[in-house]
């Protein structure tokens, strides 16, 4: 048996190995970008969403701060499993300057699904609906639950893979943006 022949499943195992080290790791997400400008994409806070636990409350108000947005459906369990945790999150790093809100997606949710949703996880952040759709098909990924975090000047990070790999990351992005 020729030398190579004994290193060669050496190698391979040693290269799966490495990947499946570096597949369990969250890459960092980075500013959102257009696909086809290249230019770093900003919130648009013009955007008519509907108030739904507070209807006067207009999205423009909060422009210009630091921002984690939930984008979820009040139907999805995976946004019903993560909302307590994110809810939690928003409270943690409220007192630095951090301030929460919710999205519900717009199309065939009704508005009494949403309170509902509120009241079964006693959310205490403002909570909108994206009742023209025209939040999610612009930012969204075609699933939730989403996080968004909003720098000041409206440049955002995406991240659309909750999960314990991705918990340290985001509080992270919290902490770089409320720097």
């Amino acid at each position: 048996m020729s030398l190579f022949s004994r290193i060669l499943p050496l190698v391979a195992i040693c290269s799966v190995f490495a990947f499946a080290q570096n597949a369990n790791k969250a890459q960092p997400p980075e500013v959102l970008k257009d696909s086809t400008t290249g230019e770093v994409q900003k919130i648009d806070f013009t955007i008519p969403l509907s108030g739904v636990n507070d209807p006067g409350m207009l999205f423009a108000h909060f422009s210009e701060k630091p921002l984690l947005i939930y984008y979820f459906s009040p139907k999805c369990p995976h946004c019903q499993a993560h909302f307590p945790a994110i809810q939690d999150l928003i409270k943690k790093y409220e007192p630095q300057g951090l301030t929460g809100i919710g999205i519900s997606i717009g199309g065939g949710i009704k508005k009494n699904d949403i309170r509902l949703f509120i009241d079964q996880f006693n959310a205490s952040i403002p909570i909108f609906q994206d009742v023209n759709m025209k939040f999610g098909p612009k930012y969204g990924t075609g699933y939730v639950p989403v996080v968004f975090i909003v720098k000041k000047d409206g440049t955002f990070y995406r991240i659309g893979d909750l999960s314990k790999k991705t918990d340290e990351q985001l509080e992270n992005l919290i902490k770089e943006n409320l720097k």
